[in-house]
């Protein structure tokens, strides 16, 4: 048994969350002892498995506090937890926030490993840029969750990251079978990044408009701009927003074709969940789409809006097609299985590689 500690921004909803929750608990079940510490207090989303100790500060957020004094909290607050508890190895994700804990583990023997969770070509501030030279030839080593991401960082640091590539784990998608409707689906934040826009324009340009419908699970600062947009084209009628869902699973089982518009993704794990579902999956090439959408076989991957609108169009009126590739999407269950990819974790952060 190893004494593994995982630090993340909170377990609020969100992909670094989902992923390290996800992770921790198969630490935990296969005999490890967890220490899970989430750096920002308040609500949960995500359920840890009763064995998992979890450390939060009561520092509940930043408001009214300056962020260098939020930042120096959390940063003292992360130290003394991990020397209480001596781990034998620690895990940490998130552009923003590896480089705090590099900080805070300054003088202390502990190896740690890291993961970026953003895109690689992100334009970060300067601060965030120059922790991250600083302090990340500071790790024992570095997981890419995609072979580009590996690449950006080679480019970057040369040989002093030890980088493996590992894929983010799909948690178990819990789908009911046969209440396909004709449900187009996105599921995600309405930010600048995840460009819900497009998918709105292109759903507007069907030609077999009246008989589908576009459903939109999520919420975020566009989400207004989003609802006006919506009514401008005057496509309401067949338009439904969900807001915040927690049962995405039941959506993914109604849903027939999934369409993620982002323009940046680190990993997108909604869309490895929706093909995981056997939906049918639309992606744009600006992300990092490559092992997971896999062109004409599990669904498609677009330039631009009017190319999204050709493939919604093409997949509505094949069904046998739509069918053939839900049914292709279904394997990505095995290759990124929780089984699969923990073990790979394992192997890398507790040494297991180099035996």
């Amino acid at each position: 048994m190893k004494k593994i500690v995982i630090v993340s921004p909170s377990l609020k909803i969100g992909g670094i969350e989902r992923a390290l929750t996800v992770l921790a608990n198969y630490f935990n079940e296969k005999g490890h002892k967890v220490l899970f510490i989430s750096c920002l207090g308040g609500e949960r989303f995500y359920t840890l498995n009763k064995e998992i100790e979890i450390k939060e500060p009561k520092l509940q957020n930043k408001g009214g506090l300056s962020k260098l004094f939020f930042y120096v909290t959390i940063l003292f607050f992360i130290r003394k937890e991990i020397k209480k508890f001596k781990p034998d190895v620690i895990l940490s994700f998130g552009d923003w926030f590896n480089p705090l804990v590099l900080l805070s583990l300054i003088n202390l023997k502990y190896p740690i490993y890291i993961s970026d969770r953003t895109s690689p070509d992100y334009n970060f501030n300067i601060f965030t840029k120059l922790g991250k030279k600083i302090l990340y030839p500071l790790s024992s080593g570095f997981i890419a969750q995609t072979p580009l991401a590996a690449n950006y960082k080679i480019k970057q640091f040369g040989n002093k990251l030890n980088i493996k590539v590992i894929p983010n784990a799909i948690r178990n998608v819990n789908t009911i079978e046969n209440i396909k409707e004709n449900i187009i689906l996105y599921v995600g934040r309405f930010a600048w990044e995840k460009a819900p826009e497009r998918l709105i324009q292109s759903f507007s340009q069907l030609r077999n408009l009246d008989n589908w419908n576009l459903h939109m699970a999520g919420s975020g600062p566009m989400l207004a701009q989003m609802k006006k947009m919506v009514i401008d084209l005057k496509i309401e009628k067949n338009v439904i927003f969900h807001g915040k869902v927690e049962n995405v699973d039941y959506l993914l089982s109604r849903a027939s074709i999934y369409v993620l518009p982002s323009i940046l993704e680190g990993f997108p794990n909604a869309l490895c969940e929706a093909l995981a579902a056997g939906v049918p999956s639309i992606c744009f090439d600006s992300i990092p789409y490559q092992g997971i959408v896999e062109n004409e076989i599990n669904g498609f991957v677009v330039k631009n809006v009017n190319e999204l609108s050709n493939k919604l169009d093409y997949l509505i009126e094949n069904q046998k097609v739509l069918m053939q590739q839900g049914k292709n999407a279904r394997t990505i269950k095995n290759t990124l299985s929780i089984d699969n990819v923990g073990e790979n974790y394992l192997n890398f952060i507790l040494g297991m590689d180099k035996l």
